[in-house]
């Protein structure tokens, strides 16, 4: 019985505190940029719902992802832990991560400390919420309706629209991966796929949404779409009294993810003859960009590149941005039902809202469509916080900030131990609260003065390569500066009081050399933590998991006490990487993938040994469990 009787005073604790711990609605919309913020560069869309929650708030105008993809981003900000603390930069699921799949997640740790915990729509990537912890979820994320040519393989989606499959035709880009992403256009515009036999193709018309028919008629007479359907679902969570527990409601949106579909009185709302395209989206501008972060043969660039392709179809380019346009104004609306749910209901008074993105995304910047890049359209995000009784209304923080801060921020308002990961994978949490800045926009803080973001090294879009994870690029962004350092020492700096677009790389600038020089002395700080160490030799501690930076000479192998992790042939002294990490090892050497490998059970603790090579200058980071 003694351990239920530790155990009563504590739920008592929590009980009688109930009503001073505030409810929490987190809103996180997928691939929107920073168009609500009405940036210079981007063309205006009205947000009206985005507006009056700030009014009530404040606006982080400088807030940034940890790195620009779906599922890292996502799985960063839910577990607290940088991509480069996890080694997850790509789209992996985060349970089979050998430091994250033993880490505490954000509703783990709320629905354990007496939250309710509840969830709808896309909040982590590919529906991979712990499960157990819910006080009740809604529907998943869902980025349909979608066209169908009547295949059985295809109907769930996942098909480009039959009206632009000129996008292509042998002269342009037949090559291109995730066809199904490029289309666009008003729901009007129902799908019809001719029945083609020879090809297998039964063909159909209509929309479709998880392999049903989705009827469409007009926009008053038509399914909703899931957005509206996860937005309703929120407002009823809102309805209802929770006396209690406190609770948080995590609310996923999947617009403005692609394909751009929404229906059509969004799309009236920006002319095609009224869009007015800023300068910074049209204008060349990689010349003297770094060129591993400027190949043009990658993803991003490519997805440009089609809306020209067509001379035939000038406006294409205006039509693709009027779709993007169209569907943030969708998504505010969504925002709209949900605020006006909460507004209605009797939490009004004691309810947190924070509302932001997983990470920005390109609409013709940089001559990119799409996210993965490392420049301000890449990583920078909406974030705006509102109802924390106190705290300034109509407010902005220009303090560079970054999803990492999540996690943390949740801790200090929901009063919640801040080391979640004790007992788990041991790691400290990487972010800082926001709760300092949001009571006092210019006040201090314990986070850094940038916001760090990660990038694979490689174009992981296409084609579903995955080599890049082990040598991935790094930018941080100040209050004035962009700096990045990519994995092969290439470097860009941009100076937004002077240079908004980007447009001018100031990294070789000698009058710039001292800022540049202090950027990266942070930037490398927050790359490598404190966990990477020096070795003349390689130790004899015992370790299951790590990563290893080294130059290496010969031909032989590394093993993880009797497992071989890496082979290795190198005449001359080139440089390799290594790591190994639950299951999995990985090895690059002279800047090449040499083995990816799968193991049927996780490492067991062991020397790392070399045999047949040399190995000098030597850099270890200890990636699970302490070397003992």
């Amino acid at each position: 019985m003694r351990p239920l009787t530790l155990l009563l005073p504590f739920l008592a604790s929590l009980t009688l505190c109930a009503a001073d711990r505030p409810n929490v609605l987190f809103i996180i919309v997928d691939d929107l940029n920073d168009m609500p913020l009405d940036p210079a560069g981007k063309p205006a869309v009205p947000t009206p719902n985005f507006d009056r929650l700030a009014a009530r708030g404040i606006s982080f105008t400088n807030a940034h992802c940890n790195d620009p993809i779906c599922a890292p981003s996502r799985s960063s900000m839910l577990t607290g832990l940088y991509p480069q603390t996890s080694s997850l930069y790509w789209f992996e699921d985060y349970r089979q991560n050998a430091i994250l799949s033993q880490s505490k997640t954000l509703t783990e740790h709320l629905a354990t400390n007496g939250y309710d915990v509840y969830t709808t729509g896309k909040i982590y990537h590919g529906n991979q919420g712990p499960q157990g912890f819910y006080a009740g979820r809604g529907p998943g994320g869902n980025i349909g309706p979608w066209p169908w040519d009547g295949r059985q393989d295809t109907r769930r989606g996942l098909i480009p629209h039959p009206q632009q499959m000129f996008f292509y035709a042998d002269d342009a880009d037949p090559d291109m991966d995730y066809k199904w992403e490029h289309t666009f256009g008003p729901l009007t515009m129902i799908p019809e796929y001719k029945p083609n036999p020879a090809n297998g193709v039964p063909g159909y018309k209509g929309w479709r949404l998880s392999g049903k028919p989705w009827r469409y008629v007009s926009d008053d007479d038509r399914d909703a779409m899931p957005d509206e359907t996860n937005a309703a679902w929120a407002a009823d969570v809102l309805k209802q009294e929770h006396s209690e527990k406190p609770f948080v409601l995590f609310t996923g949106f999947s617009r403005t993810h692609t394909p751009l579909y929404a229906p059509q009185k969004y799309f009236d709302m920006f002319p095609l003859d009224k869009i007015k395209v800023p300068k910074g989206l049209l204008t060349g501008d990689l010349e003297d960009c770094a060129p591993s972060l400027a190949n043009t043969s990658l993803y991003a660039f490519r997805r440009y590149q089609m809306l020209f392709h067509h001379k035939d179809r000038p406006q294409l380019y205006k039509k693709w941005l009027q779709a993007y346009m169209a569907c943030v104004a969708f998504i505010d609306d969504q925002v709209g039902t949900v605020l006006d749910a909460l507004e209605n209901s009797p939490h009004a008074g004691n309810t947190v809202v924070i509302l932001t993105s997983d990470h920005g995304f390109h609409v013709g910047g940089k001559e990119a469509i799409y996210k993965q890049t490392l420049w301000d359209s890449g990583t920078r995000i909406p974030f705006i916080v509102a109802g924390l009784k106190g705290m300034p209304q109509g407010a902005t923080c220009h303090k560079p900030i970054s999803l990492i801060d999540v996690y943390p921020t949740f801790n200090e308002l929901c009063g919640m131990p801040n080391d979640p990961h004790t007992g788990r994978s041991g790691y400290s949490l990487d972010g800082h609260s926001l709760v300092p800045l949001i009571r006092n926009p210019g006040g201090p803080w314990s986070g850094p003065d940038v916001a760090i973001t990660a990038l694979p090294g490689k174009d992981h879009s296409q084609h579903r390569e995955h080599t890049g994870t082990l040598y991935p690029h790094f930018s941080v962004r100040s209050e004035d500066w962009r700096y990045s350092l990519t994995s092969d020492g290439q470097e860009e700096l941009y100076r937004y009081s002077t240079d908004p677009f980007e447009f001018r790389n100031l990294a070789d600038t000698p009058e710039f050399a001292e800022v540049k020089s202090g950027l990266r002395k942070k930037l490398v700080s927050l790359r490598d933590g404190n966990r990477w160490k020096e070795y003349s030799v390689l130790p004899r501690e015992k370790t299951s998991g790590f990563e290893l930076i080294a130059d290496v000479r010969g031909q032989g192998a590394l093993q993880l006490g009797e497992t071989t992790i890496a082979s290795v042939s190198a005449e001359e002294w080139t440089p390799v990487r290594v790591r190994a990490a639950g299951k999995r090892s990985q090895a690059w050497v002279d800047q090449r993938v040499a083995s990816d490998e799968f193991f049927d059970s996780a490492f067991e603790p062991g020397r790392i040994t070399a045999s047949g090579i040399q190995l000098r200058r030597i850099r270890i980071r200890q990636i699970w469990k302490q070397m003992q």
